[in-house]
Parts: C-alpha cells; structure tokens; sequence
C-alpha cells in the first residue's frame, strides 16, 4: 500500500498559511503591501484586540474587478510575476500571490474591492479557505479587508500568541518600518475605535522620522547620500553619543524593501568602529537601491531576508559612505548639535511603553566581529563606479580651529578641563582626549609599518604563562609593528631588546605584560588587523594622561591644539564621548531664564 499521498487542498492550504502568517502582525504587513503594489496613497489599518479578533486593512489603491477579485484567492495567482525571467527582476513588495489565500484559509476573511474607473465594487466572503458568498456593493475605490478571528480553525496554532500588548506591540513595530520606508503615504492605525498612530504623507524621510521618533531623538542624526554607478545609498544615521545595546534601531531598506540583514548592519557598525563602546550599536535608517538582477528577495517566505549578488562590494560601500557621513560630522568638531541628554542611550521605539521591537526574534547581531562580511562564496559582480566616496584626509588648515580657539576656564575633579565657547560650556575629559591622539598616532604609524621604537641599553626579561607564551611566540610580527622587539628565551621567558619610544616613561614591561595578556584573551578574533587595533586601543590608554592628574594651562592648551588635527574626536578609541557641550540656553532653562 502506498505511504506517499497528496495532501487535500484545504491541509496544503493551512501549511501555506504556516509561511506567511505567523501572528497578527503578519496579516497586517501582507496586507498593507497589497495597497502599498497596488499604489495606494492612504492606508488604515484597524484592530480589535490586537488583531486576534479583528483587523481591517482598507487602501484606496487601483482595486480590482470580480474576476481578479476571486483569482486573487487562489493559489499561486499572482499579477506579478508572468514569466521565469521576472523572479530575477522583481520590483513589487508581494508577489507569490500566497498571502490572500493563506490568509483566508485561518479566518473569516472578507474583502470589497472597487477599480477607480468602476462604479460598482465586488464583495466576497470566505471561511476557513471556502468561498461562502460573492456579491456586488457599492464601496469607495480601493480594497478594504477583514480579518476575523484569526487561527479559529487552529486552536493549536492560536495557542501560541501572545499577550494582546506584546502582538500589539509586534504590528506597530511592521507598520512602523513600513511608513518608514513609503514617506509618500499616508499611514493611519486604530485601535478599538481609537486613533493610536498617524503618519501624513512626509515631503521627504527626514519629516517621516520627526513624525515616528520622539522629539529630538532624530535631530542631530547624520544624512548620509551617496550614488556609485548603479548604486544608491541615502538615509540617516545617529551621531556616536547616540546608541543602544542592541541594532534593533537599525533599519534597513533594499529597493524600498524592509529587511533582515546581518551583512548590512556588520558593514554599518565598522564605520562606528573605535566612535562607540563595546557592544553598542547606532540608529538609524539606510536605504539602498540598486538594480533588480544584484539582489534575489526570493529566499524567504515572509520576503525579511535578501541575498546579494556581490555582498562584498554593497557592503564595503555602505562602510565607506557612512565613514563619509560621520567624517562630515567630525568637521563640525564642538560646533555641532548633540542629542538632547549627554550619556544617555535613548531608548526611544515607535511602540508602546514596555515594548521591545523585535524583527528577526533570535538573530540578534551580537558585537560583529570585523570584517565578517568578507564571503567567499560573492560572486564578482561589481557596481559601475563613478567616482570613488571621498574619505577627506583631514588637517589642521582645513578643519581650522576649534577646540584651540576655546577659553580654558580650569580643571574639574583633576579629571575634565572646563571651556567657554561661544554658544556654552564645553567640558573634556582629558584622558578620554589624551587617549585619542595617542591612538591616531599610533594608528597611522602602523598603517605604514611599525611604531616608533627605542632600543634599550640593556635587554629586559618578562615571564609569561604557557598558553601566553604559545600565543605570543606565533604573534612577534605583530609586536613588532606596535615597536617591541622580543626574542624566545626558554619556554615561558622573552628578551625585551626594543620598547615604543612612547612608552619609555610608562612602565614600557608592564605595558608589554597587559598588551600580551589583551591580546591571549582575543585569541579568536577574526584578524590580525582587528587584533592590532585592540592592542593599538590597550597602548594609547596605557600611555595617555589618567583622570586625577593636575594639569598645567599650559598643557591644557597643547592638549586642546592637538585635538584640531584629529581625523576624529568625538571619542575616545572605546567609543566614550571625548567631550561635551552645555549650551547657553541649556543653562538658562535650569535657572529659569527662558
């Protein structure tokens, strides 16, 4: 007897529904991209208990005629896709006509839907997969639908949602992202007959993210613009004082596309590198729009997830115009706007209070190791290139002065020199400030070979433990770029002939002895260069000036003139801000002037 049967329509259909509709919020975004193909200007969408019980999604679209109406239901019915050749060129947001079917086949679903040229819509409903009425009405253009009592036939299935406040939270975060991504459209969402969230359409992405975010969160955020031959790259990104634990504020668009992307946010976070502290992330929003035949959205079900032609290429892009964003900041130097609280980490999220918004639950980018978009597999399919993004090489002529042009006021706590500028109070924290020029010095040094290095008189001995007399024995090129020059001299000991004339004055063999000890602990890091760099990170916070040293005025000003050549600033190599400003009006606000 045969053990392999097909499976009755009705079954196939609930395991389709299983790829696209997971929660209510899935139905919601299936749904709004059906309005936003089928070019609408306004959706509502409408929800009753969290949209478990009820959710209506009404656009006011092309529409469509009866016969399109019920073709729509069926599977794998699409207006999309003709051809084979048109699943490399894929342009819409929907396509593998699944979703109005599956949806149907795990509620109560009804639909009214009305072309603009017609006066007479079509209404149709359906239970659990099966056609129950079909019939004419008079609706405005569009197509309105109601999802009700979602999973009814899958008690198992409806088990497994959520409190009504987390899958509420889940719609608003996809509703979110998709306003995000449309500016041009009006967004509207209701709850229990209450207006909870409207977005009017936006002259530009700039206006959409004052409408989503709290005010101030995005006003000092960075543009960021950049076209590379077929390549476009524009979006906003947060300046280094403003980040999170975790990229969820990332967002991420391809060809107006909201996805998942780990390549993305990695090759973002590395224009961040040495501006913020160890496992944080910035906000922001990039959109990307490059040609249909570099980029497959045909490898996921719910269309969150992408693949790449030439990952490589796109993502080294992305880095560099973001490198170029943030460089345009560094310009401003202490001139220019900061978020509105020093130190915090905004947690602002355009859900309710409470809520966590979650995009890929369990794929969470932990702190990405560098440059873990490098894939073997790319296949070399390069962007025509226009013009290389400009990466300034910046100097005291063209950046000017600023720091060296502030009046020293005093120390505070022996630990942060006291500024008047302008427009306010700039405090800097000087071993934050210190250890930035160390870095940039060293940094550069070992970019074309090797650190500075002092030859001592007399050779020194360090004894270090096994494991890292192993690591350090396979890693004596790499000390020799940051100007040790060390010899094995039995199983755990060295010969120290050569230390960096940097640290003639600190303890040059304790320094080695911490840096061997840094370096044993990121034995796994992906590369020698990033390994290079936390050492690099290591010695100039060794070597800088600490928190609770007096400084003379005459130190201070040599410290602030050194600042001015800086490539960057705002940070110390750790990410913690460097200074901070304390406008005029700030300070009038706390005394009650304004």
């Amino acid at each position: 007897m045969a053990k392999i049967r097909v499976m009755p329509e009705a079954l196939a259909n609930k395991i389709a529904a299983g790829e696209v509709v997971e929660r209510p919020a899935s139905v919601v975004k299936e749904l709004v991209e059906n309005g936003v193909d089928a070019e609408a200007r306004m959706i509502t969408v409408e929800l009753h208990g969290a949209g478990c019980r009820n959710i209506r999604v009404v656009d006011d679209g092309i529409g469509m005629e009866e016969d399109d109406v019920l073709l729509a239901l069926e599977r794998h019915a699409t207006s999309k896709i003709t051809r084979d050749a048109d699943l490399a060129a894929i342009q819409t947001l929907g396509f593998r006509g699944e979703a109005l079917p599956s949806l149907a086949a795990v509620s109560r679903f009804e639909l009214k839907s009305r072309p603009r040229a017609s006066n007479v819509g079509t209404h149709v409903r359906v239970a659990a997969g099966v056609i129950k009425e079909v019939s004419q009405c008079g609706c405005p253009p569009g197509t309105e639908v109601w999802v009700r009592d979602l999973f009814f036939n899958q008690p198992a299935r409806r088990k497994f949602l959520k409190k009504e406040q987390t899958e509420f939270g889940h719609v608003v975060d996809t509703l979110t992202r998709l306003a995000l991504g449309r500016p041009d459209i009006h967004v509207s969402l209701r709850r229990k007959n209450r207006q909870v969230h409207e977005w009017p359409v936006a002259k530009d992405l700039r206006q959409r993210l004052a409408q989503i975010f709290p005010r101030g969160l995005t006003e000092s955020w960075l543009a960021l613009s950049h076209r590379q031959g077929s390549l476009s790259i524009s979006g906003y990104l947060s300046p280094p004082e403003v980040h999170r634990s975790n990229s969820r504020m990332l967002f991420l668009y391809v060809n107006g596309r909201a996805v998942w992307d780990r390549l993305l946010r990695i090759a973002l976070v590395e224009a961040y590198r040495t501006l913020l502290p160890k496992g944080q992330f910035p906000l922001g929003v990039l959109l990307l729009e490059l040609p249909t035949e570099f980029v497959d959205v045909n490898v996921h079900p719910a269309k969150a997830e992408v693949r790449f032609q030439d990952p490589q290429t796109l993502c080294r892009a992305v880095t560099r115009a973001a490198q170029a964003s943030l460089a345009g900041m560094e310009k401003q130097r202490w001139a220019r706007p900061l978020a509105a609280s020093p130190g915090l980490t905004p947690a602002a999220a355009p859900v309710q209070p409470g809520f966590e918004p979650i995009w890929r639950e369990g794929q969470e980018v932990a702190e990405p190791p560098l440059p873990a978009y490098e894939s073997p597999q790319a296949v070399a399919v390069e962007f025509p290139v226009d013009a290389e993004i400009p990466i300034p090489v910046k100097g005291q002529q063209e950046l000017g002065t600023f720091f060296g042009d502030l009046t020293i006021i005093g120390q505070l706590h022996q630990s942060y020199i006291l500024c008047e500028a302008p427009d306010g109070l700039v405090l800097i924290d000087q071993h934050a400030a210190h250890e930035r020029i160390f870095f940039e010095i060293f940094h550069k040094e070992a970019a074309v070979g090797q650190l500075a290095s002092q030859m001592l008189m007399v050779p020194e001995t360090i004894e270090v433990t096994a494991e890292e007399a192993a690591w350090l024995e396979d890693s004596l090129p790499l000390f020799e770029r940051l100007g040790f020059r060390l010899d094995p001299f039995g199983s755990h000991t060295f010969v120290v002939r050569a230390v960096p004339a940097m640290a003639l004055r600190r303890e040059p063999l304790k320094l080695l002895l911490d840096l061997v000890a840094t370096g044993c602990k990121g034995i796994s890091s992906p590369t020698p260069e990033a390994l290079l760099e936390n050492l690099l990170q290591s010695m100039a916070c060794r070597v800088a000036i600490k928190a609770g040293q007096r400084m003379g005025k005459q130190e201070m000003s040599a410290l602030l003139r050194q600042l001015d050549g800086l490539d960057r600033c705002s940070t110390c190599p750790h990410g913690r801000p460097l200074w901070w400003k304390l406008t005029v009006g700030e300070v009038e606000r706390m005394f009650g002037r304004s």
